[in-house]
């Protein structure tokens, strides 16, 4: 009886199957891992790009608004520059009142509190916020 179980121990038939099979499922595991990696390196990259263009598009842009002439009436359209296809930008333009604070109406101060956004896809990329003056 005890020789005939040693038999049955000592035969390996079929194992070398199984050993691939598991084999083959730790790679497709790996794999699966290394692909979602590589998607959300993608993905950051692309997002990274973005910011970049968008830091470069809101500071050149902003540096044309400061060197124009005051507008009195806040309207600098005349001085936007191109932007890639994909890239949008807003100019938010705000006058001071002489006592409390910023107001959406137009005056005779003579000071500006600009705030230019870069978007992509409808979100903000870059946002940059400066002041200008009536000289």
């Amino acid at each position: 009886m005890i020789g005939r179980l040693l038999r049955l121990h000592a035969s390996q038939d079929g194992s070398a199957l199984v050993e691939s099979l598991v084999a083959s499922a730790l790679l497709g595991i790996a794999l699966i891992g290394l692909v979602g990696s590589l998607s959300t390196f993608a993905i950051a990259s692309r997002t990274a790009e973005d910011r970049g263009v968008a830091e470069g598009l809101v500071r050149a842009q902003a540096a044309r608004y400061k060197a124009a002439p005051y507008q009195a009436d806040g309207d600098y359209s005349a001085y936007d520059e191109s932007l890639p296809a994909g890239y949008s930008r807003t100019l938010a333009v705000r006058w001071w009142n002489g006592a409390s604070g910023w107001s959406s109406t137009p005056n005779g101060n003579g000071l500006q509190r600009l705030v230019l956004a870069i978007e992509r896809g409808g979100s903000p990329v870059a946002t940059l916020e400066f002041a200008k003056a009536d000289r």
